[in-house]
């Protein structure tokens, strides 16, 4: 494989595992909402933030046996909830969290999104994306590890 890491499989993984979210989308329907008050919620988007070469301890690349490049995909995970009768935005957070946890148990463990070649999701970070008085956004970072090239030989 040596296109980007396809985000659809997380996607499906949400859907099958969280049936509190009411909407699960990536890239591109994230990129279309245009202000806060936009985002639906109980919704979550999948998006791929960046691909980069796992260097071995030596700096150069790893590669394995059979030539194929090791590569490390960092994905954000992007929660929106909103409680209208909130002030700072800290109503929404609470809102949130219970979403915030049944994402990271869906997406956690050992499940591997895709073929034997990946290892399971590893959680990096999590923090308040943007709010406003009543709408959050919450990320949650994410990486995996997988090998580009061929990976069929």
């Amino acid at each position: 494989m040596n296109e980007p890491l396809d985000t659809a499989v997380i996607e499906q993984r949400l859907r099958d595992q969280v049936p509190a979210l009411q909407l699960v989308g990536g890239a591109a329907d994230y990129a279309g909402v245009k202000d806060l008050k936009g985002f639906r919620p109980g919704s979550a988007y999948v998006v791929l933030a960046h691909e980069e070469d796992l260097p071995e301890p030596s700096g150069r690349p790893q590669r394995r046996p059979s030539g194929n490049q090791q590569v490390k995909a960092t994905i954000g995970v992007i929660v929106a909830a909103r409680n209208y009768r909130g002030k700072t935005g800290s109503e929404a957070l609470q809102e949130a969290k219970p979403l915030i946890g049944a994402v990271r148990t869906a997406l956690l463990g050992n499940w591997i999104p895709g073929d034997q070649l990946q290892r399971p999701l590893k959680w990096l970070r999590g923090d308040v994306l943007d709010h406003d008085r009543s709408t959050l956004l919450w990320i949650d970072v994410f990486s995996i590890t997988y090998f580009m090239g061929d990976t069929k030989a």
